[in-house]
């Protein structure tokens, strides 16, 4: 794996995905990043929070949106929009994409933090462990800075 830590805006990207953390009930974050995002995608959220209330999705798991570019990886590492992102669930949905890349026909992706930024610290060396193991090419976003493209390597 090739993975490249980067500091910008994950908007945008030039990676065939994006995946970036969510809940498990599907209500929208107050953070700048999930804001962004949802004003971007809103069919993607209402699609993603439908999901959510039928029990389709749960924390550490992680569900894609196709109809866009990039296509969207909700990585779904918190049970609810309050509280902590857990490490079991950002494990277990870096280890499904580790699986099941291939399968999606992913050929780039770009990891927003899944976190909180002090969150995010703890968990990158986990996730970097895991990413470790494919060839897949990796933009690690360390930080969110709106409407700056970051320097990634595809």
């Amino acid at each position: 794996m090739t993975m490249f830590p980067v500091i910008g805006d994950p908007l945008l990207t030039r990676a065939q995905a994006l995946a970036f953390g969510h809940n498990a009930r599907g209500r929208i974050e107050v953070g700048t990043l999930e804001t962004a995002l949802y004003t971007r995608f809103p069919a993607a959220f209402a699609v993603y929070r439908k999901r959510c209330q039928s029990n389709r999705v749960k924390a550490g798991d992680y569900w894609v949106w196709m109809d866009a570019t990039p296509r969207l990886y909700f990585m779904t590492v918190r049970r609810s929009s309050v509280g902590a992102t857990r490490l079991r669930y950002v494990q277990a949905t870096i280890m499904r994409l580790v699986r099941e890349y291939a399968l999606d026909g992913v050929q780039s992706l770009a990891i927003a933090p899944l976190g909180d930024p002090y969150e995010w610290d703890d968990l990158l060396p986990m996730v970097e462990q895991w990413l470790n193991m494919v060839s897949l090419p990796v933009a690690v976003y360390t930080r969110y800075v709106a409407d700056v493209q970051a320097d990634e390597p595809f």
